[in-house]
């Protein structure tokens, strides 16, 4: 029995950390990218980028309405953080729900944060109608995310660890067990070490420092 509860116990113990780790993960897009789609007669003109600011979204907006300025409509939705609780989106004169909220469907259909998506429509004279508009906004943001790099990021900390010098080794040791990246290094009376840790990791590489260090160690957030 005691086998079965350890095993069990184990078990807990890995999926608990990997529940932790995904909630230090978040998607995003990698960089910049544009296309255009023809829906009888009108264009859209979709643009993906990434951003970490409502400001810095707004600002590439009035950008791109300058460049745009004789289109009909520039629609947008975007979803920033890391929870994705900052967003906002807009119809930009089109029937309420047939383009903003489509946008931003893309976005979340994803899972992405972080990321705005601007979308540019010149009318070319056939009216789509309710359900053809909300189809177009959605298929311009898709074709749009569809050429974007995505990739996992994740959330970090930086802190310092202060320790002697003979301890070099066995703080190199446990800085690759954890993959910590060294943002810098300072040798005076003690060692200082400068890392980022990502945070799901954070608790137990002190721990794992703490140990084999014999707690000879200063950790500075």
């Amino acid at each position: 029995m005691r086998n079965v509860n350890s095993i069990m116990s184990q078990k807990s113990n890995t999926e608990q950390e990997h529940e932790q780790e995904m909630r230090d993960s978040y998607r995003t897009i990698a960089s910049r990218e544009q296309t255009e789609i023809k829906i009888q007669g009108s264009r859209f003109l979709s643009y993906a980028v990434p951003v970490s600011a409502g400001d810095e979204f707004l600002a590439f907006l009035e950008t791109l309405k300058k460049e745009q300025y004789n289109a009909t409509h520039h629609c947008f939705a975007w979803r920033i953080g890391f929870d994705g609780e900052d967003f906002r989106y807009s119809d930009d004169g089109e029937p309420s729900g047939t383009a903003g909220k489509r946008i931003l469907g893309s976005i979340d259909r994803e899972e992405l944060t972080d990321t705005g998506i601007v979308v540019v429509r010149y009318f070319g004279g056939t009216k789509l109608g309710v359900g053809g508009l909300a189809r177009a906004y959605s298929d311009a943001a898709d074709a749009v995310l569809a050429l974007c790099r995505i990739e996992t990021r994740h959330v970090t900390e930086d802190l310092s660890v202060v320790f002697p010098y003979d301890m070099t080794s066995q703080v190199h040791h446990v800085i690759e067990m954890h993959d910590v990246d060294v943002l810098d290094r300072h040798y005076l009376e003690d060692s200082r070490y400068d890392l980022r840790v990502r945070l799901s990791k954070k608790q137990r590489f002190i721990d794992d420092l703490e140990t084999y260090t014999n707690r000879q160690i200063e950790i500075r957030t």
